[in-house]
């Protein structure tokens, strides 16, 4: 596993967060949002409720479905108390993305909440696993936009779900076959607002088997396009770094 978050060319704070605990198999990425330093906060804090509600798991029983919608309900009730508590972060929220390797049952589980994804790059293919809960995504989806379209801007960033905006949130869980060779990414709307998902494909097939090389690269071609955003990215790979291409500008 390997992971970079940056502030971007633009925004003066990064609202990012990311967390892996390698040994554990468990990974999470967080996009906060609500002005002051709100988004950094619910960021923070939702990610780490996830991974220690994850770890505690890990250690002592069998993972399936019901406990990552536990931990992202620890991670909501986390960031909804913070913000009831202090008037500043009223309002405050986050996306999550959160997956769970599990070599023994050969699954990965993955959850998520909001427009960050997690990608599947397998066999020369990239495969978004997730569904954006955006504004966007669903007029998209309803026909009434073109997702590429000029219109498409003012509805970016847009969320239909957030971590800790309310008391109670629904995250979307589902599992995965491992495969040899199987590379997933997690990435905030930083990088896929910047890169197409061919650019990204591009650089896991290059460097998938060297996670940290390619997730430094991903974040330099996202900051290289313009940065708008914090771009932030995880990569869990079983590649060996022996299969390396060196075919990248």
């Amino acid at each position: 596993m390997a992971m970079v978050s940056h502030v971007g060319r633009v925004r003066v704070r990064n609202e990012d967060y990311v967390c892996c605990a390698e040994e554990m198999g468990l990974a999470v990425l967080t996009d906060g949002m609500g002005g002051h330093a709100g988004g950094a906060v619910a960021s923070r804090l939702a990610a780490e409720a996830w991974m220690a509600h994850m770890q505690l798991v890990v250690a002592q029983r069998t993972v399936d479905a019901g406990e990552l919608r536990a931990a992202v309900a620890a991670a909501n009730q986390s960031v909804f108390d913070e913000a009831q508590r202090d008037p500043f972060l009223q309002h405050m929220g986050t996306t999550l993305a959160g997956v769970c390797v599990c070599p023994s049952s050969g699954r990965l589980l993955a959850c998520h909440v909001g427009d960050s994804r997690i990608y599947r790059w397998r066999s020369d293919v990239l495969d978004c696993l997730t569904r954006d809960h955006s504004v966007l995504r669903e007029q998209s989806d309803a026909g009434m936009i073109d997702p590429l379209g000029s219109g498409s801007a003012a509805l970016r960033g847009l969320l239909t779900r957030a971590v800790g905006v309310a008391v109670c949130v629904e995250a979307d869980v589902a599992d995965f076959p491992l495969q040899d060779g199987d590379i997933y990414l997690l990435c905030s709307d930083g990088l896929t607002d910047m890169l197409p998902d061919a650019e990204i494909a591009d650089v896991l097939g290059a460097l998938g088997g060297a996670p940290r090389l390619a997730a430094e690269h991903l974040v330099d071609m996202a900051n290289d396009r313009g940065g708008v955003d914090n771009v932030s990215v995880v990569i869990v790979s079983s590649r060996r770094a022996g299969r390396l291409g060196t075919e990248l500008d």
